[in-house]
Formats: C-alpha cells, structure tokens, sequence
C-alpha cells in the first residue's frame, strides 16, 4: 500500500478516537447539566424558607432586621418564606404590607405598586390594606405616572365616603396636583377635607399656600429674548444674571467694534470672519437669555415646593405605625 494512504488511514483512526473521548469525558457533565435545568424552580426558590428552619418570631425578626440595614431584598425573602410557612398567622397582612415596603425603599417602584395593590386587594378590611392604597398611589407618582396616581386618589374618596382613608387620599391628591403645578386646582381638593379631619387645619394653610404658587416672581423669556436682540446683554441683567449680562455686552461689542475697524481698514476677509463670529456670539446671547429666564422660573417653582414640602409634608405610616393608626380612626381621631 502507498505511504500516502496508510498516513490517510491513521490520521482518520486518530481523530475518529480524538472525537469519541471528546463525546465521553463531556457526556456526563451535558446529562448532568440537563437534568438540573429540568428541575423545577419552586425548589430552588423554596431552599432559603426551608434551610435553616426558623419560627415565625425568628423569620419575622430577621425579616425586620434586614429592613433596618436595608438590605431590602433579602428581607422580601424572608417575608415571602414567613407568608409560606405561616399562611394563616394574624401578622400576614402586616408581612405582606412590608414586601411592598422593601420594594419601593428598594426604588423598585412597580413591584411596590403591584405587592401593595395585592395587599389591598387580599386584606381590604384592615388597617394595612387601606394604607397600601396610599402606598399604591405614591408608587405610582414615582413611576411619574401622575394620571393614574391621580384616579387611584379619587375612587378612594368614593370607595372609603365615611372613612378618615378618604381625608389622607385629598391631601396626597393635592401634592400630586402641586407637582404639577396646578395650583388652583390643588387648593379646591384640599378644601374639601372636612373641619372633623385631623387634617383639616394643615389642609387649609395647605390650600393657602398653593394659591401663592400662581404669583411667584417669574421672568419672561420673550421679554427676555426681546431686549436681548436690542442689546447684547440685556436680557441676562433683566434674569438677575450680571455678571453674564456684563460678559455678553463685552464680548458683542468687542466683536462688532472690531468688524467695524477692519471695514475703515479695507480689510473685508477680516471684517467677514469678525462678523460671522459675531452673528453666533449675538444668536447665543437672546438663546442664554431666553433659556436663563425659564431657568430662573424653573428654580424659584422648584424652591417654593422644596419649602411646602418642608412644611406640610406628611409622610405616610410604616408598618410599625400602621396598627397605631387604625386604633386613632376606631377611636374616630
């Protein structure tokens, strides 16, 4: 047989036996691999509940302890093994109240606004199911879906007529409105809270003070834009901004004076460049202009917000203070 085709053969033997230890040293890991992702998830998942095996104190105690160290997401573990475990312990609607919690402590506001809906929904004559409708509500706002914040507060009013819910629903109604700079229409819902309401004297300094929002000192930006066109810095002084004002008034004049100089000089190439530059210099003025009033608008908004907030913010009960609260309206404070 020729040398050519006894090398032909071998080298096929070799990589025929090459291919079959490759097929079994991998074999084994491959069916091994395949039979653990055919394992359900339920176990996996399950694993932290059952391991160690904890009492519903000591789950529910870790549970907290991991909220006060913000760990927010191990403490939902926790929380979900408690409500697996221990399905039918008087706690369940405060554990269920508090994976709504961790979530939007954690800014995970969408599974907040679905876990509290849930609550609501599933524990809808306690304490902690009528404070996850507000809790639902500034979940939403967070998400900036301000419209559907907006219709949650109102069918609270309709679903809670003779209930103290309905009073806190107005009031954070009211900041809704406030963000968005519906003043008028912000101080209306706050009127409503009836003078039996703890909230009614707040509410109505509340109310007050939204109206001032429609006369805070704002600049206009045409104005601004117009007697910036009319001279170079101009607008900037008429914003508050003097040192821009001074800037622009320099640079503008600097540029025009010196196109003008090149004219007398018979220097057009020079006189062309000096007054390109200057057409961008004087656009840019009137945009500074216009866009330092919206700015100057947009702070002085922001600043009288900061310092409604300041004032009259309520922030709503956690779980620890939701159980409290349910004894003051039973009480009827």
């Amino acid at each position: 047989m020729p040398l050519r085709c006894v090398v032909c053969q071998h080298w096929w033997a070799l990589c025929y036996t090459t291919v079959l230890l490759v097929l079994l040293v991998a074999m084994p890991s491959a069916l091994h691999g395949a039979f653990l992702a055919a394992q359900p998830l339920s176990g996996d998942r399950l694993q932290p509940c059952e391991t160690p095996v904890l009492s519903a104190e000591q789950r529910l105690a870790f549970a907290e302890q991991l909220m006060r160290e913000r760990e927010y997401f191990r403490a939902i573990t926790e929380y979900r093994c408690f409500l697996l475990a221990f399905a039918d312990d008087s706690r369940a609607a405060m554990v269920a109240f508090s994976i709504g919690l961790a979530f939007y402590h954690g800014e995970r506001y969408g599974e907040a606004a679905q876990a509290f809906q849930d609550v609501a929904q599933r524990y809808p004559h306690t304490a902690y199911g009528q404070q996850a409708w507000l809790w639902q509500g500034e979940s939403l706002v967070q998400q900036r879906q301000q419209a559907t914040a907006e219709q949650l507060y109102r069918e609270l009013v309709q679903r809670f007529p003779h209930h103290p819910l309905r009073h806190q629903a107005r009031y954070q109604h009211a900041w809704v409105l406030l963000a968005q700079r519906h003043w008028r229409e912000a101080s209306w819902v706050l009127q409503q809270i009836p003078p039996d309401s703890a909230l009614y004297h707040q509410a109505q300094l509340l109310a007050q003070e939204s109206l001032t929002g429609e006369k805070l000192p704002r600049k206009s930006p045409v104005l601004a834009g117009i007697t910036s066109s009319l001279l170079p810095g101009s607008g900037q002084f008429y914003n508050g901004r003097i040192g821009d004002a001074l800037l622009a008034f320099f640079l503008n004049g600097l540029f025009i004076a010196g196109a003008i100089e090149a004219v007398h000089a018979d220097a057009p190439v020079v006189a062309g460049v000096l007054s390109l530059v200057e057409a961008g210099w004087y656009i840019g003025n009137i945009y500074g202009a216009v866009n330092g009033a919206h700015k100057h608008n947009r702070q002085v908004t922001e600043t009288f917000l900061r310092n409604l907030e300041t004032r009259f913010r309520l922030t709503l009960p956690e779980a620890g203070k939701v159980s409290r609260l349910s004894m003051q309206w039973s009480f009827g404070f």
